[in-house]
């Protein structure tokens, strides 16, 4: 199944996109539109890992096919924001030790302390999270 991006008379790309699936549609088959340059193929969205990110944009023409997306790694500040919420999370998990009538352990302080701490102390390249007593 390929995925084919249109043109407008004048050949400019209008960036709507139809899905072929070999099956002839409307007065003619897209594929072969295709081959005559009439219409585009639509690069394939690719994987990415967690230290990646795709931004979607209009779109434009890459080694001959239309791509909506631009694959960057992710910006420090972006690795922060998604530390910051890892941290709220762990914190969040813990946060009954804290009330007035429950005893908290000093390894459980400790954990907190440290997690408290993560935003400061964190290496980008090798995120790791303290480990819960």
């Amino acid at each position: 199944m390929a995925e084919y991006a249109l043109k407008d008379g004048n050949g400019t790309l209008i960036g709507k996109s139809v899905t072929i699936s070999g099956v002839r549609h409307g007065p003619s088959n897209y594929a072969a539109l295709a081959a005559n340059g009439d219409i585009l193929e639509v690069a394939a969205t690719p994987s990415y890992g967690a230290g990646e990110v795709l931004d979607w944009g209009a779109g434009s023409l890459v080694s001959g096919k239309w791509q909506r997306w631009t694959k960057r790694n992710k910006t420090n500040s972006e690795l922060m924001v998604e530390v910051r919420a890892t941290r709220d999370g762990l914190l969040a998990e813990t946060d009954f030790y804290a009330l007035s009538d429950v005893t908290m352990s000093s390894d459980m302080t400790t954990y907190r302390q440290a997690l408290r701490d993560l935003p400061a102390n964190v290496d980008l390249s090798d995120i790791t999270y303290p480990s819960k007593p």
